[in-house]
């Protein structure tokens, strides 16, 4: 009797659960990433050896039950299904030359299996582990990869490219996991119900958030570089070395979007973003002024020109 344990059921099951850790990973939560990385990169593993032969899901030690089942030789499968943890299916996998050692995936699969401690680690760990992997697997069970990873093919392909350095791949990575929440969401809707939603979310003209004696910050409405939409809210800091007479030379540093949730937290991720890190404006520019401080719109421009604005980053 043949096992209903198949090749195609533990791929299939692979694909949900790496799926699920990158939907993880984009919303932050961490934890939930490295239990559904962990489970996907089991599967997966497992998937690879039942296409070699299922025997080599059965444990030595122990019933033989299972061993006899994978083997052919019972047609009554066992009351409860019990195959080797992820652990040892990956040291068959390393036996046969399929995985490298990787201290990384075994700590992956330790937080996976609850013995490491949560707390001592971050999504962005393991993101390149747990796609390296699965893309091995799957290279080696000859795959495609795209079918696997649908929709999460190029923020896979950002994650693998050695061409990045750490800050590129932050914001590139960060780019694609909006634009696939943004096609969630929107991907159904009509493009003017989405414009629509975008007037009710952005807000122009150029906006003060933030007037007192010690900084100033500004907001004006922009297109947003993941899902293309004016409906991203561009953070400003004014420059004071360059502010003339009613203008002001204002420096880009973050940027969120109200519809795909595309954010960027600093001058060189706006530049590595493709946005102009520098924009003029002039005083009728100003819309608005949200600020509880002392100083007032009016005196906003006499205080810049004076030279004594000294601006302290904050992070947003």
């Amino acid at each position: 009797m043949a096992s209903t344990i198949t090749f195609e059921r533990l791929l299939s099951g692979a694909k949900d659960f790496a799926h699920l850790a990158l939907n993880a990973h984009a919303d932050g939560h961490t934890d939930v990433f490295l239990l559904e990385a962990g489970v996907g990169v089991e599967r997966l593993a497992k998937a690879v050896l039942v296409r070699v032969h299922p025997t080599l899901l059965s444990e030595v030690r122990g019933s033989d039950d299972m061993l006899l089942h994978f083997a052919g030789a019972t047609s009554t499968p066992p009351r409860r299904f019990h195959t080797i943890g992820a652990s040892t299916a990956i040291t068959r996998l390393r036996k046969m030359g399929v995985l490298p050692k990787s201290d990384d995936l075994d700590g992956l699969i330790e937080l996976r299996n609850g013995v490491a401690h949560l707390g001592t680690s971050s999504a962005e760990d393991y993101l390149g582990t747990f796609v390296d992997t699965i893309c091995r697997l799957l290279d080696h069970s000859d795959e495609d990869r795209t079918a696997f990873w649908g929709s999460w093919s190029d923020a896979v392909q950002v994650t693998l490219d050695t061409n990045f350095d750490l800050a590129q791949k932050a914001v590139h990575l960060r780019m694609n996991q909006a634009r696939v929440r943004f096609d969630a969401r929107f991907g159904t809707m009509p493009e003017e119900a989405v414009e629509s939603i975008a007037k009710t979310v952005g807000e122009t003209g150029l906006v003060i958030i933030d007037a007192n004696r010690m900084k100033t910050r500004f907001r004006t409405l922009s297109r947003c570089p993941a899902c293309g939409v004016e409906a991203a809210a561009l953070f400003l800091r004014a420059v004071p070395e360059t502010t003339l007479l009613y203008e002001m030379e204002l420096t880009a540093d973050g940027l969120l979007c109200g519809l795909c949730s595309f954010h960027l937290t600093s001058e060189e991720e706006v530049k590595i973003a493709g946005l102009p890190p520098t924009m003029r404006c002039k005083v009728e520019d100003l819309t608005e002024t949200i600020d509880d401080g002392p100083l007032a719109a009016d005196d906003l421009f006499t205080h810049l020109n004076s030279g004594g604005l000294k601006w302290l980053s904050d992070s947003f």
